[in-house]
């Protein structure tokens, strides 16, 4: 019997599924050949092609992609009496195309090496009074940088710059952090505004990298002063680091090796967040604590990014997260949404090194 070009590519992507959960145990292959070997020259070459139109080529195709998956649905709902198994095939083998280019544009980087291999970095066994003393220390950081930008503890930082030149400078924060690190090196830089802010918004989403035209999107809804650090967050996923910790990691010291002040407050702000999330945890009256110290103004700018999600808040929310947690979960990030707090114990590696 003669296989249809849709069932050969259906079947397919059965290998496909078969063949990448393997290779997700040859972390050393992957970084070797794929992350450190071709993988540059693709996303640059991306870059290239889409980087210099002024609108994100990546959110047209998602829309385009949309509005066949609708089209798809409807049209095998009313055949699916007549032509059911041949319209399910039409569809699996438009999947597997998808599928294959997703891991060969980007998807691979989520099976690679940790990034603490490539930094010669250990992430420690840390307790209570480390986490404590790292946090003091952001904190301290926060406090300055706050200061030197405001003149006036009980201000908020306002940023009056441009978005454009808030992304050029998020995208230049990477030349000095790339003659450190030559891994982290930044070429055909380009970091956009996604034309899907407003759903994003309402999605519960700050920006993402679209994988098939590794355009770095931001949504530019968000509080002004978080642009910055979500920026640098997706040029790290632009770079091939696609786990979340790692992003949040990278993106912090992208921001600390530049000497723009409102990017540096922009990341140094997230990452005491993060750390004292943990310290909520672990520790209540000790969380008070560093909460009584924190600028009053840097609280007002926290209170505006809390104030901007309730104001969007909705009930298809939980269900784009728990979506988004499963599709992570699913590429080697066990913990889900919540492996975004685990920049923490990369920011305690990167301090005591």
């Amino acid at each position: 019997m003669k296989l249809s070009k849709n069932k050969i590519l259906s079947l397919l992507l059965i290998f496909q599924i078969i063949l990448v959960k393997w290779l997700a145990n040859y972390p050393e292959f992957i970084e070797k050949y794929y992350s450190n070997g071709i993988y540059p020259y693709i996303s640059s070459f991306l870059r290239m092609l889409f980087g210099w139109l002024p609108f994100s080529v990546g959110d047209i195709l998602y829309l385009i992609v949309i509005i066949w998956v609708i089209r798809s649905i409807i049209k095998f709902i009313k055949n699916k009496s007549k032509k059911g198994p041949s319209a399910l095939f039409s569809i699996t083998a438009k999947l597997s195309i998808l599928y294959f280019v997703f891991h060969l544009f980007w998807g691979f980087n989520y099976y690679r090496l940790p990034v603490q291999n490539s930094m010669h970095i250990t992430i420690p066994k840390y307790n209570l009074d480390k986490l404590s003393l790292l946090t003091e220390k952001l904190l301290v950081k926060t406090q300055e940088i706050h200061f030197k930008i405001t003149k006036n503890d009980s201000l908020p930082v306002t940023i009056p710059l441009d978005k454009k030149i808030l992304f050029k400078n998020a995208s230049d924060s990477y030349v000095l952090l790339g003659e450190k690190y030559p891994q982290f090196k930044y070429t055909n830089k380009k970091v956009k505004k996604s034309l899907f802010s407003l759903p994003l918004t309402f999605m519960g989403f700050s920006g993402y990298l679209n994988p098939f035209t590794n355009e770095a999107q931001v949504n530019y809804k968000v509080p002004k002063y978080k642009l910055p650090a979500i920026a640098t967050h997706e040029i790290a996923h632009q770079l091939g680091y696609a786990k979340e910790s790692e992003a949040n990691f990278i993106g912090y010291l992208a921001a600390m090796h530049s000497e723009d002040l409102l990017l540096r407050y922009s990341g140094n702000i997230i990452a005491l967040r993060y750390c004292l999330s943990e310290i909520y945890q672990s520790d209540k009256e000790l969380y008070k604590e560093f909460i009584s110290r924190v600028p009053k103004g840097v609280k007002i700018n926290l209170q505006q990014s809390r104030d901007f999600w309730n104001s969007y808040e909705n009930p298809f929310e939980p269900l784009f997260k728990a979506f988004y947690d499963l599709f992570l979960k699913s590429n080697s990030q066990k913990q889900g949404i919540k492996s975004y707090g685990k920049m923490v114990g990369l920011l305690m590696a990167y301090d005591i090194k």
